[in-house]
């Protein structure tokens, strides 16, 4: 095996110098490290990657942890981070949490560890203080989830003003018994949802009764969406429309109302939230909110590097733009049959 030895006699240079020219140095003359690139390809030396990052102390790698990476909304997040990594010449490691506190702890403990160089959170609960003890010490971003009394470096959107515009679409539609499915965990994106459309319903007047308000569980499943939905739509005077916490919800609600006899749109308004593909599998095809899941994704990615690469950080916080796609699960009450 070709060592670094090796490629220095080829190139009649130090051991030093071909050091410095694979750690992109200037401290070499052009026409010498023209020789050491030429001895290099003509000796096909690999150099240890593991060892001079050892050297340098750093891993290369990007921690990610994930709280559930069968939830089809952290894919293209996931896919985002992955493509500036590669671009970046990091590798990225995914660490599924479970969404256990716990779990994530043991998980930031790898930063610690020097198994990674930064760590890129996509579920931070709210009271997440604690994580203030990694992030003073090490490159840390919150993706997605985050806590505003936090000081914590974080992407997402502007969940309270997505939910104000579902809520206004809804109301413009004519729709006034509008229900809504959130979520039992303890994210900031479920709180400003639920706050967005509470907000909303009481700009214009609105009152409806609190069982219009039913919960799925934390991970958005399927499941839950069809058991809150039932809840929903066994009222006496059940909702005319459902704003759903997620897509993965909003298809469990139209699965039951169809069980029920409920028609979406014609009998049921149901729109969802995330823009995940299943949205588009089978008709009614779900009116959501599209969130621009790769691109935030990459700018968590962005962000990491910076910090880990000690560049000035001018913007802590970056919310990124959302769009209410129209689709086929919601209608004005008055073109019902």
């Amino acid at each position: 095996m070709t060592t670094i030895a090796d490629v220095a006699k080829e190139a009649n240079v130090s051991v030093a110098t071909v050091s410095r020219v694979l750690n992109n140095q200037d401290l070499v003359r052009p026409e010498t490290a023209e020789r050491v690139y030429d001895a290099i390809e003509k000796l096909s030396y690999k150099p240890n990657i593991l060892a001079r990052n050892f050297r340098k102390n750093e891993s290369r790698v990007i921690l990610i942890l994930a709280p559930n990476i069968t939830n089809p909304y952290y894919s293209h997040i996931l896919t985002g981070i992955g493509d500036v990594a590669n671009e970046i010449e990091y590798s990225a490691l995914i660490f599924n949490t479970g969404d256990d506190p716990k779990s994530e702890k043991k998980g930031m403990e790898m930063l610690k560890k020097k198994r990674a160089d930064g760590a890129i959170l996509l579920a931070s609960s709210l009271g997440c203080d604690w994580l203030l003890e990694y992030a003073q010490e090490y490159p840390v971003v919150q993706c997605s989830e985050y806590d505003d009394k936090v000081d914590i470096s974080h992407v997402a959107i502007d969940n309270y003003k997505a939910a104000q515009d579902v809520m206004e679409y809804l109301i413009d539609l004519g729709h006034k018994r509008i229900a809504t499915i959130s979520s039992q965990n303890n994210y900031i994106s479920t709180s400003l949802r639920l706050k967005g459309y509470k907000d909303t319903l009481h700009k214009h007047g609105i009152k409806n009764p609190n069982d219009y308000i039913v919960f799925s569980t934390g991970d958005y499943s399927f499941k839950s969406g069809k058991r809150a939905a039932a809840q929903l739509l066994q009222l006496k005077s059940r909702p005319t429309a459902i704003f759903c916490i997620s897509d993965r919800v909003a298809l469990g609600a139209i699965s039951q109302a169809k069980e029920m006899g409920v028609r979406v749109p014609e009998d049921l308004t149901i729109i969802g939230f995330d823009d995940v593909e299943d949205t588009m599998m089978f008709h009614p095809y779900i009116t959501t909110v599209a969130q621009p899941c790769y691109e935030i994704g990459r700018r968590a990615a962005y962000m990491l590097y910076g910090q880990m690469t000690k560049q000035k950080i001018t913007q802590k916080e970056l919310l990124l733009k959302h769009e209410l796609i129209i689709r086929e699960s919601s209608a004005p009450i008055g073109k019902r049959d």
